[in-house]
């Protein structure tokens, strides 16, 4: 992550999650300050500890960020230290990925990883010569997770196991293999965790592109399967939140009697907006294969969220159990 002695880190993201995502040895390690956020996430709250504490590089999931881009562009703010922010947990929306990058002159690098892994999986950093790339060629390698970190191998195989090639359009279960991987819990919960290989399955379904750079499309129980084909929820959610009118969105699968299952999109209208169903449909049309578009959306006050910031799909899916597609 390029972290330096110079550097003021803060890390918005608890200490019970991989240890702050290791932050809380790397940075003392590399002798930088540590600004400790506390309890408060809200947008206001993190502006205030960036500018005070002239942070330079800051990590944490979407949800904290998007609360931090709402509040600064509500008062017109800036950020004139911050440099870097790392952010993992989700994947981040393409549109917040460009505000940092444009309106900010903040450098976005996506990083992965599992407590299981020690944290660190794969990290977004440019291979040489990418720097000379467009801009638009930049944001379509910084969406994806990056490359494995040292020591860390993976692969990607379909329902079965069969290992698929690293082309950047096959997604799979993604397996991962190294000396820092867990190889089994405490007491032996869960039994054997590893494949005859030795490899660990992450839970994440994902692609990997033929230079290597992984990119998460979705957790194994969270991808929907509608008529034998994969849906990403991920990416629908991605795109979604790029409508103007919409501040959030989730993505569950909803039980369809022909297709198994299909996809519901819920979103939170942005302050003081009222987007409706058509006009969302509309600016998803030409931005997905017509059969991942959402069969029906619906409009929430807020969506649940984790600790950690995560969007909360089993929740989610408890709320709309009993819903009923128009396409049903």
């Amino acid at each position: 992550m390029g972290i330096k002695s110079t550097d003021v880190v803060m890390p918005v993201v608890p200490m019970f999650h991989a240890n702050a995502w290791g932050l809380s040895f790397s940075a003392p390690m590399s002798g930088c300050k540590v600004v400790m956020p506390g309890m408060n996430m809200d947008g206001e709250s993190i502006y205030e500890l960036l500018n005070d504490h002239k942070v330079t590089f800051t990590a944490a999931v979407p949800t904290v960020w998007l609360m931090l881009l709402q509040y600064l562009e509500a008062n017109d703010l800036k950020l004139p230290y911050l440099e870097r922010v790392a952010i993992g947990g989700s994947a981040v929306p393409r549109v917040m990925l460009e505000k940092f990058e444009k309106n900010y002159d903040v450098s976005v690098m996506h990083a992965w990883g599992m407590t299981e892994m020690s944290p660190l999986g794969t990290i977004g950093a440019f291979k040489s010569g990418m720097e000379e790339l467009s801009f638009d060629e930049k944001m379509d390698i910084k969406l994806k997770q990056g490359r494995a970190s040292y020591m860390v191998e993976m692969k990607i195989t379909d329902d079965d196991g069969n290992e698929l090639p690293w082309n950047g359009k096959d997604f799979g279960h993604l397996l991962v293999r190294g000396p820092f991987i867990a190889s089994k819990y405490m007491k032996g919960d869960g039994g054997q965790i590893l494949d005859n290989q030795g490899f660990f399955d992450t839970g994440d379904v994902a692609t990997i592109d033929e230079l290597g750079f992984m990119q998460i499309t979705d957790r194994s129980k969270d991808v929907i399967k509608s008529g034998g084909e994969w849906i990403s929820s991920i990416e629908l959610e991605n795109i979604a939140v790029g409508h103007p009118d919409v501040a959030e969105a989730a993505v569950i699968g909803i039980f369809h009697p022909k297709w198994d299952e299909r996809p519901l999109l819920i979103c939170v209208p942005a302050e003081g907006k009222e987007p409706n169903k058509d006009n969302v449909l509309e600016y998803l049309q030409d931005k997905l294969a017509k059969w991942w578009l959402p069969d029906d959306v619906v409009f929430v006050d807020e969506i649940p969220h984790t600790a950690t910031g995560k969007i909360q799909k089993l929740t989610l899916r408890e709320q709309f159990a009993d819903y009923q597609l128009p396409t049903a």
